[in-house]
């Protein structure tokens, strides 16, 4: 998988999921410890792939597992994944 550019965005499911749990950006940013809602505008655009640390707080903010709020990206890593895994086997095939 190449990287994305600046201008290149990610599709995520964090818009989706912060209106379903009735939350406003504000919310969500004051939850996640931030002052102001540019975290959360930049990272629902998909300008921004958070941390490690705010996806896991994501999650529990949401009530969503990961691969939920970032399926495309999720299904993206997974299949290159599997491809190497697939590789490697028939690599290592007798």
């Amino acid at each position: 998988m190449r990287p994305k550019t600046n201008r290149e965005r990610r599709v995520n499911n964090l818009v989706l999921y912060r209106e379903r749990m009735g939350l406003t950006q504000r919310h969500v940013a004051g939850l996640l410890g931030e002052t102001n809602t540019t975290l959360i505008s930049k990272l629902e655009q998909g300008t921004r792939l958070p941390s490690l640390l705010v996806i896991l707080k994501l999650a529990i903010i949401y009530r969503a597992p990961v691969d939920f709020l970032f399926a495309q990206l999720y299904e993206e890593l997974r299949s290159e994944i599997r491809e190497k895994e697939d590789d490697e086997r028939q690599t290592n095939a007798p």
